[in-house]
């Protein structure tokens, strides 16, 4: 865990706005620059926080670079728990093309995260890690809303390894064409399906989902 993750629960409402204006500076900058690296002096100076608060809250700016993925992983697992097929998936690679999908179109409104992932996760702080455990979880329910899921051993940390073949994928789609495109996502949606079934066969049992009837009320006599 960086520092900054184990302040931010001791933090006053001021130092949390502080926090808070740092990380939307960070962003608004990220997007100005291409996702050019920042210096920290920059962001805090954009943000109007003072020098001796910026470093109260973060060692530097790979500390709040750190942080900054980290949240937008969180966001991503939030996104995620609301997605919903418009209808049951047949087949486990119609869903996992889905959720590619989804994830693509999400990606595409935040592109510069995909500039500055690849510089961030080579550090894999112990908040990043953390939270890129919890967006396996959040796909390993996805999977098991609609399908029987074998007993695959380390399930977690392979659906994690489908997520940084879509991270690669869509990083170097961002950088080299400035967006990621039909035959990106498409690249991305084989590279999974070809790794998991590895893992998985064609057929899984599909869960089959009832609807609650509601009681039939008697007439009063």
């Amino acid at each position: 865990m960086n520092r900054s993750q184990q302040r931010i629960p001791r933090l006053r409402s001021r130092g949390r706005a502080n926090r808070d204006r740092l990380l939307h500076c960070a962003e608004e900058l990220l997007a100005q620059n291409n996702g050019a690296p920042l210096r920290f002096s920059d962001v805090f100076e954009t943000a109007d926080v003072s020098r001796g608060s910026a470093y109260r809250i973060y060692d530097g700016i790979d500390d709040l670079m750190q942080d900054l993925a980290t949240e937008w992983v969180n966001n991503f697992v939030t996104f995620l728990a609301d997605v919903r097929p418009s209808s049951p998936p047949r087949t486990w690679m119609e869903l996992s093309d889905f959720i590619i999908e989804r994830g693509a179109d999400y990606w595409a409104q935040t592109a510069n995260t995909l500039r500055v992932m690849p510089r961030i996760r080579s550090g894999a702080p112990e908040s990043y890690r953390t939270a890129v455990a919890e967006l396996s979880g959040c796909l390993s329910r996805l999977y098991a809303r609609y399908f029987q899921i074998p007993d695959v051993p380390d399930w977690h940390i392979k659906l994690a390894f489908c997520t940084q073949l879509c991270d690669i994928v869509f990083s170097d789609a961002v950088r080299s064409d400035g967006a990621i495109s039909r035959r990106r996502l498409e690249e991305a949606q084989a590279l999974c399906r070809t790794y998991l079934r590895f893992h998985l066969p064609d057929a899984l049992p599909r869960r089959i989902r009832t609807r609650r009837r509601t009681p039939r009320t008697q007439p009063l006599r």
